[in-house]
């Protein structure tokens, strides 16, 4: 078997474990406490990269290479966001200001005459989420300003992840040429590596608020000798 091969078996071997490391912390979370918005936001996140981590493999193991491709770019959205917030918490509004706007626009959309009842609806929706909020972080400055991905990901120092390997797995979502006739085949190497990455960043933010994560630290040693290869 080629040394790609072996190296490929390796990071798959390593996203399992990882994957169920994220797993079982995740179902760890249950029936605890969350402390406010911050650490559900992300507990979501990391669950939801968990889904994809999870069909990922699925889909590697039958041997469906060209379907897994589909779930990286949904990793690399979540864990971009997941570290912005991280860094900075107050990315928090901004992020859920992004979502209510799009809301607003999809209602305008495709509500047809019953617009501006759907509108009011989400407007006290987002009043009611700004006030409680402000109750639970008084000192964030509550700026109600889109936030896109790029500057996410500039906000959370990985821009540059953003720019090479974000925009890369953009062309198999998107339908891409290059990427349907199988032009960018040659990166096929890239694909769990980044899944893997992605799985320790959640099952890293799940730690940090509660999650029972024993194989923390010794996934994060294979993850280091593996990017090593």
């Amino acid at each position: 078997m080629a040394t790609h091969d072996n190296l490929e078996i390796r990071w798959l071997e390593l996203l399992t474990g990882m994957q169920a490391g994220l797993r079982d912390g995740l179902n760890g979370l249950a029936g605890k406490q969350r402390e406010g918005l911050h650490d559900g936001y992300l507990g979501y996140t990391a669950a939801h990269i968990n889904r994809a981590a999870e069909g990922y493999i699925y889909l590697r193991q039958s041997g469906r290479v060209d379907a897994s491709k589909l779930l990286v770019r949904t990793g690399i959205e979540a864990v971009i966001r997941l570290q912005a917030v991280r860094k900075k918490p107050e990315l928090l509004f901004r992020i859920a200001f992004t979502e209510f706007n799009e809301d607003r626009k999809w209602v305008r959309l495709t509500s047809g005459g019953e617009v501006s009842e759907a509108l009011r609806a989400i407007d006290t929706h987002w009043n009611d989420f700004k006030q409680k909020y402000h109750a639970k972080y008084p000192e964030h400055t509550l700026t109600e300003e889109d936030l896109s991905l790029r500057r996410a990901a500039e906000c959370a120092g990985i821009e540059r992840y953003y720019d090479s390997h974000y925009r890369l797995y953009c062309r198999y979502t998107h339908a891409a040429f290059r990427a349907t006739t199988g032009d960018l085949n040659e990166f096929d190497r890239e694909d769990t590596r980044t899944m893997t990455l992605c799985a320790f960043s959640a099952l890293d933010a799940v730690s940090s608020i509660g999650a029972p994560t024993p194989n923390l630290a010794p996934l994060k040693q294979r993850l280091d000798n593996l990017q090593k290869n």
